[in-house]
C-alpha cells in the first residue's frame, strides 16, 4: 500500500532523480521491514496477537508515519537539504545494525510477540551481545529508525509525530515486555534491571 501511494505521489509531482530515488528508498524500506517482522521471528503462530495491543499500536503508528513523511516529502515547498538527509541515512544504518545485533544475540528466542502469551518454547534471560549494555537494543533501534525516516525526507512535522506519538508507544511496549519478563524470571530480572540500563548503557557511563 505504501509503495503504491509513494508511486502515486511521485507521478503527480515534477520528475526528478531525487524524487525517484526517494520512491525506491521507501519501497526498499517497506520490503525490509516486512521481511524483518514476518520472516525472521522464531516463534510459533506469528499471526496471533493474544491481546498484544502494544504491537498493534506500534505497527499502526509506524505505518501512519510512513504516509506522513512520504506526503510531506513530495508536497514540500522548502528546498531539500542533502546534509540533513545524510544524517538521517547514518541514523538508519545505525538502527539497522543495532536491531540485527539484538536479533542475532537472541537467536532462537527472537520473537515479534514479546508481550502476552509465550510463543517460544525455551526462554532464558540473556546478557550477551548488546544485552550486556542495554535491556532493549531492538526497541532502541526501532526508535532511532522512526526518527531517521522523517530526517531523511526533511519532514519536520512527521518528525514531531515520531517524537511525540511513535517513540512513546515503543517505550510503553518495552515497559509491558518488562512486566512479562519480571513474571517469567523474577529476581534475576530485577538484578538485570539494576545492572543494565533500559535504553542507555548507564553502567558504562558511570565508569
Amino acid at each position: 500500500m505504501i509503495p503504491i501511494y509513494t508511486l502515486f505521489l511521485f507521478l503527480l509531482t515534477p520528475r526528478s532523480v531525487t524524487n525517484f530515488l526517494f520512491f525506491v528508498f521507501v519501497t526498499c524500506a517497506i520490503v525490509e521491514r516486512g521481511w524483518e517482522t514476518f520472516k525472521t521471528s522464531k516463534e510459533r503462530k506469528k499471526d496471533e496477537l493474544h491481546g498484544d495491543w502494544t504491537l498493534v499500536a506500534v505497527t499502526s503508528t509506524y505505518i501512519i508515519l510512513f504516509f506522513f513523511f512520504v506526503t510531506e516529502f513530495y508536497l514540500k515547498t522548502k528546498p531539500f537539504n542533502p546534509f540533513i538527509t545524510a544524517v538521517g541515512i547514518a541514523l538508519l544504518i545505525a538502527s539497522f545494525r543495532l536491531r540485527l545485533w539484538g536479533m542475532s544475540a537472541l537467536g532462537k528466542q527472537w520473537a515479534v510477540h514479546a508481550v502476552g502469551a509465550q510463543k517460544i518454547r525455551k526462554v532464558r534471560l540473556l546478557r550477551i551481545g548488546p544485552y550486556r549494555y542495554i535491556r532493549h537494543p531492538i526497541y532502541l533501534g526501532i526508535m532511532v529508525e522512526e526518527l531517521s525516516f522523517p530526517i531523511i525526507a526533511n519532514a519536520f512535522y512527521s518528525l514531531l509525530f515520531a517524537v511525540f506519538v511513535c517513540l512513546p508507544l515503543v517505550i510503553i511496549r518495552a515497559c509491558e515486555e518488562e512486566k512479562t519478563s519480571l513474571r517469567r524470571f523474577g529476581d534475576k530480572y530485577l538484578d538485570f534491571k539494576r545492572q543494565v540500563g533500559m535504553f542507555f548503557p548507564t553502567q558504562l557511563l558511570k565508569r
